[in-house]
């Protein structure tokens, strides 16, 4: 773990308390690199600019300081972006009778508060449609995508340069065929939570997000690699739950057996969050806890930086491979759900063969 990037995001997130030792200028550019692998250069440039007010003696090297202010500012220019372009995306698909809402990143920007909003390292869009996969596919049509990807869950749309968006017409998926009947099934039963005025953006509830937020977090860990500003997204899902929903959570996550997973979590936001207990969803699992942020501190963001898949090849033969390798030393932790990854990717194999059948033969008809 590089020096003191755990103490910086903490007195990010805490100001009030005992400032961290004085990193070296090597300290820093190990911090800044681990920032870039962890997507937390905007959060921890605001710790940093809150450490240099207060405590001047805490210096960096100009070059790093000009590139990380550089990288802030990208940052923060690239959200305004994402914000105007959700709230034009939603307005069309609203303008075509489709009603829709922003999932995960952009939806998370609004919990950080008015100092972390804009700094939060956003990716793409994820945008839910409430019409289902053939209607979804003609809407990317209408929208000027000729010849959208698309899979179980979601479209990528060509609709904006420079930023990917993604088109859910399912919220998430477990590759566990079994649990993923009954989670499709619970969103249906949910679905009125996923669509919330916010801002000016339509997106779910903190009730929903309790429960999706984690369910998204435990799916890359499982399948891809996740890393700290996923679990730094649930720290202020949590905070903005205050305490509301929680029964009912821990109910649905004992449903699809991610309690030792939750627990797990619960202990980094408790340990390296400093979150305090009244916020926390269930009791700390220390030595669960300790594991997921060795993965997580290993793999970085969404897994990318994993040099335990660095051989991996290229193309969808990597992809599975990447899938497999990744899951086997997490065999022991969630054999339930870890198993099912290649009986998934057979049965999506097969799937796809079918539904690239039917949308044919309707555009023929038709």
């Amino acid at each position: 773990m590089p020096p003191s990037i755990i103490p910086l995001i903490q007195y990010t997130l805490h100001p009030e308390m005992t400032v961290p030792q004085s990193p070296s200028e090597q300290d820093w550019y190990a911090i800044y690199e681990e920032a870039k692998r962890q997507a937390l250069v905007g959060i921890t440039f605001y710790g940093v600019q809150q450490l240099r007010k207060s405590h001047p003696e805490c210096s960096m090297p100009d070059n790093l300081k000009l590139q990380w202010l550089s990288q802030a500012i990208q940052i923060q220019k690239r959200n305004e972006s994402l914000d105007e372009h959700c709230r034009q995306l939603q307005k069309e698909l609203s303008e075509s009778g489709i009603r829709s809402s922003i999932l995960k990143g952009q939806a998370m920007t609004q919990l950080y508060g008015d100092a972390l909003s804009s700094l939060r390292q956003p990716g793409d869009i994820d945008i839910l449609v409430d019409c289902g996969m053939e209607r979804a596919i003609e809407c990317a049509h209408s929208l000027g995508d000729a010849n959208p990807q698309w899979d179980y869950k979601h479209l990528h749309l060509k609709r904006f340069k420079g930023i990917e968006v993604e088109m859910h017409y399912i919220p998430e998926i477990l590759m566990n065929l079994r649990k993923n009947k009954r989670l499709q099934k619970w969103f249906e039963a949910h679905k009125e939570e996923m669509f919330a005025e916010s801002n000016g953006l339509v997106t779910p509830t903190i009730r929903f997000n309790l429960f999706y937020i984690l369910l998204h977090i435990y799916r890359h860990f499982l399948y891809e690699g996740v890393g700290l500003r996923q679990l730094l997204d649930y720290y202020f899902v949590l905070k903005a739950a205050h305490g509301r929903y929680f029964e009912e959570t821990l109910s649905t996550l004992k449903e699809f057996g991610m309690i030792r997973f939750a627990r797990g979590v619960m202990w980094i936001m408790k340990n390296i969050f400093l979150l305090e207990p009244k916020y926390l969803l269930c009791d700390p699992y220390e030595k669960e806890g300790r594991y997921i942020l060795e993965q997580v501190m290993c793999g970085g963001n969404f897994g990318r930086h994993d040099k335990r898949l660095s051989e991996a090849p290229s193309g969808k033969i990597g992809s599975v491979y990447r899938i497999v390798k990744h899951n086997l030393h997490l065999l022991s932790h969630y054999p339930t759900d870890v198993l099912w990854a290649p009986v998934w990717i057979v049965w999506h194999w097969g799937w796809k063969r079918v539904k690239l059948f039917s949308v044919c033969h309707k555009r023929e008809y038709y």
